[in-house]
């Protein structure tokens, strides 16, 4: 099996949305954010080579909204035909795109993979098309439309997307989030999605973290938490639960990979060292 990390770009993100009530005194060091309040995260894609299949998780943001969300600030939005003729491979070659939301940041490329089976959670696209009304801004209706049109695949818990890859239910940043946990050498690692965004959510009693430029920063740790959750949620005691379940899957912390995280960026997966990115 190979595996291969996809940078998709970064955005600006609201703190609050990040972070929750996650003090900022907490985060700001690790991740500055500028007067508005805005930190970057970054957009990341796996590419996972089997043998038997080319499975591509999550699908980046695309072009179909970006005047409309300009104020997230894109910038560096991968050309996926470009980075997989890099890699040696096409988009026509995809044969399974597991999408671990709809959100537009993780969905809105849909199209360009032809040939691909797109597996979603049954309760994520039937929440897709009612959500609450704080979250409709998220939800992009053209890639809704899109996916009828394509191969979809609706699937529960424990969908086995190929040996050593499969979904698991991970409901609290939407109903429907699923993780994916791909079995390595080095054990099984979790991509969580938006169920945790940053580090600050997987490790908030940390006192220091090394960031995207490999310098040491300090922070305020919070080690009456196991976890902290981020501003983006549909229901705070599935998430606890679901943060709990996808340690539990990883076996560690050290394989469990944030789905904005920025300090990610440029590091090897699996990892090429033991310890905390």
């Amino acid at each position: 099996m190979k595996i291969y990390k996809i940078e998709a770009g970064t955005f600006h993100c609201d703190g609050g949305a990040i972070f929750g009530v996650v003090p900022k005194k907490v985060w700001q060091k690790r991740y500055p954010c500028n007067e508005e309040n805005f930190c970057t995260l970054a957009m990341r894609c796996l590419l996972i080579d089997t043998g038997n299949k080319l499975i591509i998780i999550d699908s980046g943001t695309g072009d179909k909204q970006l005047d409309y969300l300009k104020y997230y600030d894109f910038k560096g939005i991968v050309n996926f035909e470009k980075e997989l003729n890099q890699l040696g491979y096409s988009c026509k070659e995809v044969t399974d795109v597991i999408l671990t939301h709809l959100h537009f940041d993780h969905a809105d490329n849909v199209g360009l993979f032809p040939q691909a089976r797109f597996i979603l959670q049954k309760r994520e696209w039937e929440y897709a098309k009612s959500p609450l009304p704080i979250q409709r801004q998220l939800y992009n209706p053209e890639t809704i439309a899109e996916l009828e049109r394509l191969d979809l695949i609706l699937v529960g818990d424990r969908y086995v997307v190929e040996d050593g890859v499969e979904v698991i239910l991970v409901p609290g940043h939407t109903p429907g989030q699923q993780a994916v946990v791909v079995n390595t050498s080095q054990g099984n690692y979790v991509l969580a999605g938006d169920l945790l965004m940053t580090w600050i959510n997987v490790y908030p009693h940390i006192s220091e973290y090394t960031d995207m430029l490999g310098n040491r920063v300090a922070v305020t740790p919070q080690p009456d938490h196991a976890f902290f959750p981020p501003g983006i949620h549909t229901d705070l005691t599935d998430w606890y639960d679901s943060a709990w379940r996808v340690l539990a899957f990883a076996g560690s912390r050290r394989r469990i990979l944030p789905g904005h995280e920025p300090s990610l960026v440029g590091k090897v997966i699996p990892r090429d060292r033991v310890g905390v990115y």
